[in-house]
């Protein structure tokens, strides 16, 4: 770096150059600098000439570790790294370079990446515009070249010899152009151009650079002028914005012609760009436009245009979280993103990666498209898409599968584990002992009140990635006893999970003021809901939040929340991929009309669209007794010859042989999608009749008073969000045509 390798070294110069590595705390970029301070200053490393300053240049291990930050003694990072413009005698020109690498610094930096490779063409075209818009850095002009600095190129050539930026030639676009990218060297020299911009927006606000004053870099928020830095951000991002503008018409083009660097970069920055400079209705049009989705995909990969896709919405979900702040400083309303839109963007994208897919053929292009695919489910997760997100975990699944990966590798498990999340349960009593209990995670935050007026979610620890919800969140259906103000609580994907706060030993909803109860009195297999907080509701509603993370209710502590593995019987639609069919289903349909002798066995309900798989009835819970009738669960599982019995009534109900001969009742009485179904015996001397039913040709069983519906496990509810009309006829026709058969497979194994 001091531009000396191959030269001789004495003993002294090698014992100087041993403590000038001790003196900068043996840090990479400490001895960087100094090693380029030295190739500006060849007498710096003489034992008797700067050695024993460089403490007062460089700081050490222990002040930058210290966690107290650095003490009002010792010199600051930021002033380490004004050691590296000393060999600048000029302060206008040693202020002017600063500018352009830290204007380099924030304009050009993500979130998710901090030292970003940018094109030198794109950053010298902003150095450029800012010497056009400043006019402190017009003059500036003239005494560059007294330091042969001609062009920006030269100050690029200038911070590279500095240490400062990093420079690389790559390849880009389909013609494989070449060309220079550019990069800060390193994270602290990001937070130093924050600082040099901080600095010149005070100048902008009547501050003088030379009164003495400094930004301290533990503290350069606190002490900048808050908005006058966002004003400097809109305005340099505008002038990228402007840079960029000449290119606009390619992105409604519908040519495939070879892209040049810039356009590449382009492609990645330029929505970054439009969003920090809060032209947010612009951004958003573009987004939105299918060949810009296209052109961003075929240049920069599948993987790596999804990233950016949903970097930029997220980014675009922020603005929407604080656009109020920006009311007084916006002449117009393109401040506002409201989640529709960009429910719409992530839709689009969900649509077009499947069939662009298809094209794909080699192995790596198809792993690129699978963990795009889960990329864009997390993505959706976020926005409470369930069953949109579902689709991306299996089609992704498939992609990984087209390769012939071992169901063992990681992409597999990993894409699995994302399935599994899908798994949607209603929360019943089960008893303290069992291993179907669920686990609260912030357990001991609730027993603390350690939480504000938003409350805590109730996350699982006993079930990582999933928490206590409603089941409506998940489920497509009109929630049974909605008029009483009773909805059934469920788990499912954590994103869903409800927030809830302590008001005594009541579990209250923050959304809504419901409390978290039994259905009826707390008995092993009561199903758990949400209710009303009305004094009816809080008596005998109280839990305990043991400190392992069961939760017991206050009248039985012998019980406690659970899970119960099986995958409960509920109405879908007659079309759904989640509906049954049944291996017997000509026998139970003859049935029908020739009802079986009592004397006689009824008819398995074994299915013949899950092998091996069957209604059974609930095997940690199977029965328990409400007022005067007894309530059995029935769910889906295995093995097939523990299927339930059934023959048909008189009146067309669905009559189970076991339990003293049960019939299948439609929680609430209502025929309609994401009911749950159970089996009811009246122990009175007028029971109550069930609902009749009929057997299809199809082989599933739908009510005879609904046969658009049919029995089946549950849906993940798909909400009504508005989109384009042409993303929405997509998605449709996609989702009836191909998803049911798509999907079948993968579905069968997890359930």
């Amino acid at each position: 770096e001091s531009g000396r390798a191959g030269t001789s070294v004495t003993d002294e110069e090698f014992e100087v150059g041993r403590k000038v590595v001790e003196k900068c705390g043996r840090l990479p970029l400490a001895i960087r600098i100094a090693a380029k301070v030295a190739q500006a200053y060849p007498n710096f490393l003489c034992s008797a000439n700067g050695l024993e300053n460089i403490p007062n240049t460089i700081v050490s291990t222990k002040q930058l570790n210290d966690s107290n930050g650095i003490d009002d003694s010792s010199q600051t990072v930021q002033k380490l790294l004004d050691r590296s413009f000393c060999f600048i005698t000029d302060a206008d020109v040693s202020h002017a370079i600063k500018i352009c690498f830290g204007a380099m610094a924030v304009v050009f930096h993500r979130d998710e990446n901090l030292r970003p490779w940018v094109s030198q063409n794109v950053v010298e075209n902003l150095w450029f515009k800012l010497f056009d818009s400043y006019d402190d850095l017009k003059s500036c002009r003239s005494k560059l070249k007294r330091y042969r600095i001609d062009s920006m190129t030269d100050i690029t050539h200038l911070l590279c010899i500095m240490g400062l930026i990093d420079k690389r030639s790559v390849k880009e676009g389909r013609s494989m152009i070449k060309s220079c990218e550019i990069q800060i060297h390193h994270d602290l020299l990001f937070e130093y151009g924050k600082i040099v911009v901080i600095e010149f927006t005070q100048e902008r606000i009547g501050a003088n650079r030379n009164d003495g004053h400094s930004v301290e870099f533990k503290n350069h928020f606190a002490d900048a002028d808050a908005i006058g830095f966002q004003d400097i951000l809109i305005r340099w991002n505008n002038l990228m914005v402007e840079c960029y503008s000449c290119h606009f018409e390619s992105v409604d083009s519908e040519s495939d012609s070879d892209s040049d660097p810039t356009d590449v970069h382009m492609l990645y920055w330029l929505p970054h760009h439009m969003i920090k400079a809060k032209k947010l209705s612009a951004v958003l049009d573009l987004l939105s436009k299918r060949n810009f989705l296209r052109d961003r995909i075929n240049t920069l990969g599948v993987l790596e245009g999804t990233k950016l896709y949903v970097y930029d919405i997220r980014e675009l979900q922020k603005m929407g979280k604080i656009g109020h702040e920006w009311d007084d400083q916006c002449s117009t309303n393109e401040n506002v993103v409201n989640k529709t839109k960009l429910t719409s963007l992530i839709l689009m994208i969900g649509n077009f990666l499947p069939n662009y897919g298809y094209a794909l053929c080699s192995m790596e292009s198809k792993v690129e498209m699978g963990h795009a695919l889960v990329l864009l489910g997390v993505t959706k997760q976020a926005f409470a898409l369930w069953h949109e997100s579902l689709e991306c975990f299996n089609n992704a699944l498939k992609f990984f599968q087209s390769i012939d990966l071992d169901e063992n590798h990681p992409y597999i498990i990993s894409t699995k584990r994302h399935i599994d999340v899908f798994d949607v349960m209603g929360v019943f009593l089960v008893p303290v002992t069992s291993q179907c209990c669920i686990t609260l995670k912030y357990a001991k935050k609730f027993n603390e009140y350690d939480y504000g007026p938003s409350g805590l979610p109730l996350e699982l620890s006993s079930h990582p990635h999933k928490g206590i919800a409603y089941l409506s969140t998940y489920l497509g259906a009109t929630n049974a006893l909605k008029k009483l103000g009773i909805f059934f609580a469920g788990i499912g994907p954590k994103e869903g999970s409800a927030c809830v706060i302590r008001e005594g030993n009541l579990l209250q909803c923050v959304k809504n003021n419901d409390i978290l109860r039994s259905y009826h009195k707390p008995v092993n297999g009561t199903a758990v809901l949400w209710n009303s907080a009305d004094e009816h509701a809080k008596q005998n509603s109280g839990w305990i939040i043991r400190q392992d993370g069961k939760v017991s209710p206050e009248q039985a502590p012998h019980l406690c929340l659970g899970a119960l593995p099986q995958c409960g019987l509920h109405l879908v639609s007659r079309d759904s991929q989640n509906r049954l069919t049944f291996e017997y289903h000509l026998e139970l349909k003859e049935s029908q009309n020739n009802l079986i002798p009592n004397d006689k066995k009824g008819i398995p309900l074994t299915l013949s669209s899950h092998p091996n798989c069957g209604v059974v009835y609930r095997s940690e819970s199977p029965t328990f007794e409400v007022h005067n009738f007894t309530v059995v669960h029935l769910c889906i599982g295995g093995p097939s010859e523990s299927s339930a019995l059934a023959r048909f009534s008189k009146s067309k109900e669905l009559v189970l042989d076991e339990h003293g001969g049960i019939v299948m009742f439609v929680v609430g009485g209502l025929l309609e999608r994401g009911r749950g179904v159970i089996a009811k015996r009246y122990n009175c001397d007028q029971p109550r009749p069930g609902q009749p039913f009929q057997v299809n040709d199809d082989g599933s069983i739908s009510p005879v008073d609904a046969p658009h519906i049919a029995l089946g496990f549950p849906e993940i509810k798909i909400p009504n969000v508005e989109c384009p009309d042409e993303v929405s006829s997509r998605l449709t026709s996609q989702t009836v045509d191909s998803s049911k058969e798509r999907h079948k497979n993968e579905l069968t194994k997890y359930l």
